[in-house]
């Protein structure tokens, strides 16, 4: 999941379906009722108590989402945006492509390979997503979705057996289409490239050394560290993403006052990282000193000129290019001839 865009300010408030609407307005007495569920507990508890409404308890909640799109539309008309947002106030960010992420879609498959099999609840899903959507207009795609698999989850035996018995065929149905189905070159049995099969590459990062000193952290960990054990005896059997939602929350909520103490915390961590830091890197320096250069080398290269005062004729070692008289020498007898010597 990638950031929040970037907003104005001073933008108008977006407004909300029927649906946020009512959520946001029971939300806490329907904690008050069910002090014991957890933060999905809840959303499905407030779905289902929606699609659950009378249509004339449910009408009263679309005309407020009318009423609050025309108060949105009205500040729009007359909202001027700054440099760089857009009409709705919206940061404008030029998409930027990382060719080094690494991320990958979906392998690419033969268009003639069978298609696979469905399980019983994408059956139902897809079968029921055109009604629930009539029923409840004002949900999103994630509220929608969590709608469908509350419904799935309380139907009887007698209907859910007759889903796992779609599945059932449907799966009947791809064996035998894929024991008649012969893959192209280069497509494995199922239809899918054998080049985007292959295992990705593990990241060559070597050991950390344990002796290393722990990194700094920043003003939000120490605030989880601190808030974590509440929210866990708040919300008992919290899945680990709600748990982060809650801390995100209860994070920004928090005054600039109260965040201070948190980042006066990461500050001190900071300079303790540095300071050990140093330490470490002396202490690594010194039990492993750079090995001096060896003058045996420089000593051999040279060995040749050492008789060369004796009259000898020394030897010039590889690398060096010798150069004859008359083609290097720029002050050479045969250029500066004169007429009384020739």
């Amino acid at each position: 999941m990638g950031k929040r865009q970037q907003r104005d300010p001073n933008a108008p408030k977006r407004n909300m379906s029927a649906y946020l609407l009512y959520q946001n307005a029971m939300r806490e007495s329907f904690k008050a009722l069910n002090p014991g569920m957890t933060f999905g507990q809840l959303s499905k508890y407030t779905s289902a108590m929606y699609s659950e409404l009378p249509p004339t308890e449910k009408e009263a909640w679309v005309a407020r989402a009318e009423a609050d799109k025309a108060r949105y539309l009205h500040e729009l008309s007359t909202y001027v945006p700054p440099p760089g947002y857009d009409p709705k106030g919206d940061a404008i960010l030029s998409p930027v492509h990382n060719p080094k992420s690494g991320r990958k879609g979906k392998p690419e498959k033969d268009a003639n390979a069978p298609k696979r099999n469905m399980s019983a609840y994408l059956l139902y899903q897809n079968a029921m997503r055109d009604q629930f959507k009539r029923e409840n207009p004002g949900m999103s795609f994630g509220q929608l979705a969590k709608y469908t698999s509350h419904m799935y989850k309380h139907l009887t035996p007698e209907e859910k057996a007759t889903w796992e018995a779609r599945a059932s065929q449907d799966k009947a149905r791809y064996t035998a289409e894929l024991a008649q189905y012969e893959p192209p070159p280069g497509h494995d049995a199922k239809g899918i490239l054998i080049e985007d099969h292959r295992p990705r590459r593990k990241s060559k990062r070597g050991p950390k050394d344990p002796m290393a000193p722990k990194r700094a952290s920043g003003a939000y960990v120490f605030f989880t560290n601190e808030m974590r054990p509440k929210v866990l005896a708040e919300y008992p059997g919290i899945k680990f993403v709600e748990l982060g939602k809650v801390l995100g929350e209860r994070w920004r909520a928090l005054t600039p006052n109260q965040k201070k103490r948190f980042e006066d915390i990461a500050s001190q961590d900071k300079v303790r990282f540095q300071m050990e830091m140093q330490e470490y890197t002396a202490r690594q320096a010194a039990e492993n000193p750079p090995h001096p250069p060896s003058a045996a080398a420089g000593s051999d290269h040279y060995s040749n000129f050492h008789d060369a005062s004796e009259g000898s004729t020394p030897t010039v070692p590889s690398g060096y290019e010798t150069y004859s008289q008359s083609a290097h020498d720029p002050y050479s007898q045969s250029a500066y001839s004169f007429k009384g010597e020739e």
